[in-house]
């Protein structure tokens, strides 16, 4: 114990005696390479986070619709997915896949478009040829729209049936105030298409279904197929 501790401080005189050479001989000075640059007392480091922006849309698996329409009163009334039956006893099974409900997740405040991808106001049949000039007017073709979340709403607010067409209309925005980023499960809605319904919006605004009944239009037996496609877009207010 004894050596041991005599050794330490043998060691600790060198060093110090060391050290004041060394300092006496301005052996540290600014820019010496063995100790750096002194005069440095700070440095900036830059510090990068980046947000990309998330807008998509959960559809179901299966997100077509097919309305078959092989009774009378369907040719009067139309088809309501949500409804079916159209009066009295009589009750329509002629749609599959009638209600979709859908999601977004959003990382911005977000809107919702949708239109019928077709070129003009008319559907052509899928047997069109020679005297076989069937076509179905696209506003017999709707939906109504609903949401179970206090943060979106409805654009036509009478909450009635939006007609398509092939122009894009806002069918679901943020509410003036509020804020819709968030989860799939916070933004869901639903969309319950319809058949040659006639019915009357209470906004002039709102896209109209077609007045007539398809028994009125006098289309005949035909096969009609089209797309929908609903968008997604940023609704913030520096977005223009």
């Amino acid at each position: 114990m004894y050596k041991v501790s005599t050794l330490t401080i043998l060691f600790f005189a060198l060093f110090a005696a060391t050290m004041n050479a060394q300092i006496r001989n301005n052996n540290f000075a600014a820019g010496d390479q063995n100790m750096g640059d002194l005069d440095v007392l700070e440095q900036e480091i830059a510090v990068c986070v980046k947000l990309e922006t998330i807008l998509q849309l959960h559809a179901p698996e299966d997100p077509s619709v097919c309305f078959v329409f092989d009774e009378m009163e369907e040719f009067k009334h139309g088809i309501k997915a949500e409804r079916p039956r159209n009066g009295g006893a009589y009750k329509s099974n002629g749609v599959q896949n009638g209600i979709h409900r859908f999601g977004v997740d959003a990382t911005v405040n977000w809107k919702l478009d949708w239109r019928a991808d077709i070129n003009g106001d008319h559907v052509k049949g899928e047997n069109w040829s020679g005297n076989r000039r069937q076509k179905l007017a696209i506003n017999n073709i709707g939906a109504r729209f609903s949401t179970d979340r206090a943060r979106n709403e409805i654009v036509p607010t009478d909450n009635g049936a939006v007609a398509l067409s092939n122009r894009d209309f806002t069918i679901i925005k943020r509410k003036n105030g509020h804020s819709n980023i968030g989860e799939a499960a916070d933004n869901q809605f639903e969309v319950k298409w319809r058949v040659g319904t006639q019915e009357r919006p209470q906004r002039g605004s709102t896209p109209r279904m077609n007045e007539k009944s398809l028994l009125e239009q006098q289309i005949g037996s035909e096969a009609f197929k089209f797309d929908v496609i609903f968008t997604l877009s940023q609704d913030d207010p520096w977005i223009n």
